[in-house]
């Protein structure tokens, strides 16, 4: 079965990131992932700044072994933030 296309979620220094599976490949018995990350400026920055700190040494992550992801389901997703929302202003 194909990940690609499938909505994904990674949780990084506190922040939760938001994507989608752009291409896969097995490496070692294990499959990897690129991913495609939305409103990912957080991350973007803080790569930014480090690779600044050490020396023009880029340490962006561009794969991610399938067990470092989360595949969520949005329409659950969104529909439990839903009730979080209904139970904070109540």
């Amino acid at each position: 079965m194909s990940l690609v296309g499938k909505p994904v979620m990674h949780l990084w220094g506190g922040a939760v990131r938001y994507g989608f599976v752009q291409s896969e490949e097995m490496k070692d018995k294990w499959k990897h992932c690129t991913v495609s990350w939305v409103n990912d400026e957080v991350y973007t920055k803080n790569m930014k700044d480090l690779t600044n700190l050490r020396s023009g040494e880029d340490h962006t992550r561009h794969i991610y072994r399938v067990d470092e992801l989360l595949f969520i389901n949005i329409d659950k997703q969104l529909q439990d933030l839903r009730e979080v929302k209904k139970k904070i202003k109540s």
